[in-house]
């Protein structure tokens, strides 16, 4: 009994207790209960609330010396099948690795279920797999291969996966439909890294030949590829994989299929129908835990493109709670996306602290597309903040090789650098964004102010054609998606491309039904700075902007809202006779003024008028210029000495 507890390493109950009891062949001398007690009285067990332990750890340890290596790993192993049957997966996967190397062939069953249980990590089935070693009949060793690639992919070693299908590949040790299985599995594991290496892979499985149901499998996973990346062959390739599917379906075929067409529907601005086929697809039938934790991604990245964010922070909030289930590599993956979606309705700060927190963990897990886009979501914030230089210096020691298909992976940081007021030193890379929207709309729908960014960034840069054919991907959109929030956007860089006040009014409109604040934001400031706007109406917008940005903590995007309302009020002091004294002040600053000349603190003024205690303080300043006043007495006495009637 003291060496089950000691095996088993923790707590233990009475059924555990009695079932290695059962299984050890010795006949008990008294009942269970009554030996437990005596054990309890000579200090060798302890009962706690979460049960028997042993007394301490320097028991556990002479009660481990009295049995040899063998012993002890039969024993592990008996551990590992009581577990296991008793429902308790993950503990059994544990002990079992510590039985290992097993060389029972029940042993060997063992592992091959367990490590297909849900509640068993990939990183402890990766480990399980890999410390049992590869069988030696062909068939066998395939499965296995392909079940330890897998797990490793899933548990963020990615270098491990790929040097194991490496040396398998030249080894060629097996027939050319067992050579196209394990090419597949490259061009699998390449598909977050290296799109173009998952491509050239995929294409050499099938040049093995591979039988029926091998070349469906690999069509399908080639279209689903081409389809994300935008590939000019995704059509033609998706109609041959969906015939290849129909005559020799795969396990899993049908979901990877309409993952395929929804990501080609998706790259063309097509985001109703993608929701539909992603919605369609049987969640229950995915041959793998990869392909369900990419299907649920899909599906949250849909809710988002089309503004539906309650929708998809309900299924990140679900996803979350399971995402261990799903392996290491699943943590910067389903980050990055809620990041994006915070960075959607304006959450700055929660969006940045995720993302700089998922940046620190292990390396491989943010080789892929998940670390850039979380990089992308820091600089953007840095950027909203005004924190230009800090952003600068994170991008010093990136080299962006913003080239289709790999740059898609560099899209999303494409897209926050627009923000830098100095959009010349990102050129290369925000021109080579928008060019690869013309292959895939993707990335670009996440972050509904990404595209008008990027806009005013081309247009900035002097680049009027390439800012023009953004504009008319997003206008597609609007027309595919047909809801506000895509409408308000495509009004937006219509107004940018073509100088129309009425576009951007639209656009604000629009978009102030939506929760994508940022956006209504962005929308407000090129309205104020619209050159044929009435001053007043410039001045309102130019005052909600400033104050919608203060809300979302962006002070830098707030600051540049302010110096264009300074100057609105400037341009219209120009025109008009000179004023001076309190008719000098703008109407944001006029209510500013009243307040504190009635006594209330800056404070209160922001909270009166839902404005930040930054903006209230830049007024101030500039109503103690135009008054020609120092303290706040003095601007009481001015107020109250002003015409009534102003």
């Amino acid at each position: 009994m003291l060496l089950a507890v000691a095996v088993a390493d923790a707590p233990c109950d009475g059924w555990f207790l009695d079932q290695m009891l059962a299984r050890s062949g010795h006949e008990p001398v008294r009942p269970l209960d009554a030996t437990v007690a005596a054990l309890i009285a000579a200090d060798l067990l302890v009962d706690t609330p979460v049960g028997l332990r042993l007394a301490s750890p320097e028991l556990r340890d002479a009660v481990l010396g009295s049995v040899t290596p063998s012993e002890r790993r039969a024993l592990h192993e008996t551990v590992a099948v009581v577990l296991a049957e008793a429902g308790h997966p993950a503990q059994a996967a544990s002990q079992m690795l510590r039985a290992m190397p097993l060389a029972s062939a029940a042993a060997r069953t063992a592992v091959a279920r367990l490590v297909t249980e849900p509640a068993v990590s990939p990183t402890l089935a990766a480990d399980l797999l890999l410390a049992g070693g590869a069988p030696d009949e062909p068939a066998a060793r395939l499965d296995w291969l392909i079940a330890t690639a897998d797990n490793l992919f899933l548990a963020a070693r990615l270098t491990e996966a790929l040097a194991l299908l490496h040396d398998e590949v030249t080894a060629d040790r097996y027939g050319p439909h067992q050579r196209a299985v394990v090419l597949d599995r490259m061009g699998a594991c390449y598909a977050s890294q290296r799109p173009s290496l998952s491509m050239a892979y995929l294409e050499r499985a099938l040049e093995q030949h591979p039988d029926a149901a091998g070349r469906s499998w690999v069509l399908t996973m080639l279209a689903e590829v081409a389809a994300r990346y935008g590939h000019r062959d995704a059509g033609r390739l998706l109609v041959e994989a969906e015939r290849a599917q129909a005559t020799a379906p795969t396990a899993g075929g049908a979901v990877q299929v309409a993952m395929a067409r929804a990501a080609g529907a998706t790259a063309s601005g097509h985001l109703p129908r993608a929701g539909r086929i992603l919605r369609a697809a049987d969640a229950a039938e995915p041959a793998a835990r990869s392909q369900l934790l990419f299907l649920r991604v899909d599906r949250i990245a849909n809710d988002i493109s089309r503004g539906r964010f309650a929708e998809a922070r309900t299924a990140l909030d679900a996803l979350i709670t399971e995402i261990d289930t799903f392996g290491v590599a699943a943590r910067p993956l389903v980050t990055a996306l809620d990041c994006v979606a915070r960075l959607a309705v304006g959450e700055f700060s929660e969006a940045e602290a995720r993302a700089r927190l998922a940046l620190k963990g292990p390396g491989d897990a943010r080789l892929d597309g998940a670390r850039l886009s979380l990089l992308a979501t820091v600089v953007e914030v840095l950027l909203h903040r005004g924190e230009v230089t800090v952003a600068r210096a994170l991008l010093a020691s990136e080299q962006p090789a913003p080239h289709w298909p790999d740059g898609m992976q560099w899209y999303r940081l494409g897209c926050a650098v627009a923000g830098d007021p100095e959009p010349q030193r990102h050129g290369a890379l925000i021109r080579a964004t928008i060019d690869m929207t013309g292959r895939s709309l993707a990335q670009l729908l996440l972050v509904p102010h990404g595209g008008p960014r990027l806009v005013r960034a081309a247009l900035a840069l002097g680049d009027a054609a390439r800012a023009q054919a953004l504009a008319n991907h997003l206008k597609r959109v609007a027309v595919r998606t047909n809801d506000r929030l895509w409408r308000g956007v495509a009004h937006h860089v219509d107004g940018l491309t073509t100088g129309d006040p009425g576009a951007l009014r639209t656009a604000v409109a629009r978009l102030r039904t939506t929760s994508a604040r940022p956006a209504l934001a962005d929308a407000l400031l090129d309205l104020a700075r619209s050159p044929g706007v009435p001053a007043p109406e410039a001045l309102a917008a130019s005052e909600s902007c400033a104050a919608l940005f203060a809300r979302l903590g962006a002070s830098g995007d707030e600051d540049q809202a302010l110096r264009v309302n300074r100057a609105i009020s400037d341009r219209d002091l120009n025109r008009a006779p000179a004023r001076s004294g309190v008719d000098a002040l703008t109407p944001a600053e006029a209510r500013v003024a009243e307040l504190l000349a009635r006594g209330a603190t800056k404070q209160q003024a922001a909270s009166e008028l839902f404005l930040s205690f930054h903006t209230v303080d830049t007024h101030l300043r500039a109503i103690y210029g135009k008054l020609g006043v120092r303290s706040r007495v003095a601007l009481a006495r001015a107020w109250d000495a002003r015409d009534p009637g102003v």
